[in-house]
């Protein structure tokens, strides 16, 4: 175990509070599937699913892509919280592996919090859309607090045999297919998740070109990248 008394405190607050609130949300989605009119729900859910986990995978890549390369790792809270991680990442790729269960997920439920509380308080079902939307963004943030688990998996030298043949399947975060983030210059192959939408970014080169822009935007506030990973200037 790593990690400061009070962030370890902070991770299972947050952990915590994620579960207790997706199994709300989970709940309310449960008992209004009579909202989708004509067994709807039958192929909704499913839907939500899939959508659900491609976004959490475009959402991994796009913050990987952001800690890796904008902003310092001295930034008050934000650098030695969410930054830090990333750019040591690259200089220890096996420090994830030693991070017990708490440590390597509590960020990500703690940045979900306000938008998985935000749509369970102020977003009642009472329709076939509004039953979606609570379903697909259970779904989604559930595969975000999933995504550094992945991420672990994918750099453990002997993970479990399941876990081995999730990530053959490509269900998960292959060891394979995340090395080509490990490859040098290290700027393509940012999605974590699933990694399905690695290959449609690569070639789009979207990261790429949105990098100028949003350095220029961001860097007044989240300061100038530093470290293994970032911007060298």
């Amino acid at each position: 175990m790593s990690g400061s008394l009070w962030m370890r405190l902070v991770d299972a607050s947050s952990m915590s509070v994620f579960f207790f609130f997706e199994y709300l949300l989970a709940r309310d989605v449960y008992l209004h599937l009579d909202a989708a009119p004509g067994g709807l729900a039958t192929w909704l859910l499913p839907l939500a699913l899939v959508l659900g986990y491609v976004t959490a995978d475009f959402v991994s890549g796009f913050v990987h892509f952001l800690a890796d390369n904008i902003g310092s790792t001295r930034t008050p809270f934000f650098g030695p919280v969410f930054i830090r991680p990333f750019r040591e990442h690259h200089v220890d790729p096996l420090a994830i592996t030693r991070h017990d269960f708490l440590e390597v997920n509590g960020a990500n439920c703690l940045i979900s919090l306000p938008v998985l509380i935000g749509t369970w308080y102020f977003v009642p079902i009472h329709g076939t859309a509004s039953l979606f939307f609570s379903a697909y963004i259970g779904l989604f943030l559930f595969g975000i607090f999933l995504t550094n688990q992945f991420h672990s998996w994918a750099h453990h030298p002997n993970p479990p045999a399941w876990i081995r043949r999730l990530q053959r399947t490509g269900l998960i975060l292959g060891r394979e297919h995340h090395a080509r983030h490990h490859t040098p210059p290290f700027n393509t192959y940012y999605c974590i998740t699933s990694g399905w939408l690695n290959p449609i970014l690569a070639r789009t080169r979207l990261f790429e070109r949105l990098k100028e822009p949003l350095r220029r935007v961001l860097e007044p506030i989240a300061g100038k990248a530093d470290e293994v990973g970032g911007v060298q200037e």
